[in-house]
């Protein structure tokens, strides 16, 4: 997602701009899939609500804090440069991850809520931890 925003910058005029903005769009659902799986998969099942909660409210108050970021470098240093910070935005996001790497390639703990299974259990059970097929 990071690197689909430096095109932005490059985009001479309105048709490019209208192509870049596309593509750029074209990798948000592929994140935000992602960032919920890991949400899942790292928060404890009685919490999940909370969890994607949370995930939920850090998206709002980031496209809160970027658009606002936007308008005063658009203010201050015009249209073009407002480009500028979703690729900013972008490269600490990926400086982010990295950091928090090693977190999340553990293998998360058993999860609350979420009881053991032997070699004779989950007959009749989904194998995504849902409920029972009957």
């Amino acid at each position: 997602m990071a690197v689909s925003m430096i095109p932005l910058l490059l985009a001479g005029n309105l048709p490019l701009l209208a192509v870049a903005l596309f593509v750029a769009g074209l990798s948000i659902a592929p994140t935000m899939v992602t960032t919920m799986a890991l949400v899942e998969a790292h928060v404890p099942r009685t919490k999940l609500t909370e969890g994607m909660t949370w995930t939920g409210t850090g998206l709002a108050i980031g496209v809160a804090l970027g658009s606002s970021a936007a308008g005063s470098v658009v203010d201050a240093s015009g249209a073009e440069a407002g480009y500028v910070v979703p690729v900013v935005s972008g490269a600490l996001a990926v400086v982010v991850g990295l950091l928090g790497h090693r977190r999340l390639r553990r293998p998360a703990p058993n999860r609350e809520g979420q009881r053991e299974r032997d070699d004779n259990s989950g007959v009749g059970e989904r194998q995504d931890g849902g409920q029972p097929v009957a």
